[in-house]
């Protein structure tokens, strides 16, 4: 069945933005699982879309990344 096409949408938004803000900040995606105490195989489910993180999760990534959650989202 998946996702619904605006939760899919919305979830490949974010995705883009956290591998920008991972890339920026010089952060392999197996780097920023172990700062963000993650696996790193949801690290690239979030960056994929295929996921969708929690508000403690991006709360979490925000606070580790020195950024607001606004800038995530």
């Amino acid at each position: 069945m998946g996702l619904p096409k605006e939760k899919k949408e919305v979830n490949v938004r974010f995705g883009k933005r956290l591998y920008e803000m991972r890339r920026r900040m010089g952060y392999s995606q197996e780097q920023l699982s172990y700062v963000l105490e993650m696996g790193r195989t949801y690290i690239g489910a979030l960056e994929r879309g295929e996921k969708s993180p929690t508000l403690e999760t991006l709360d979490k990534i925000a606070r580790k990344l020195n950024v607001q959650v606004g800038e995530l989202v």
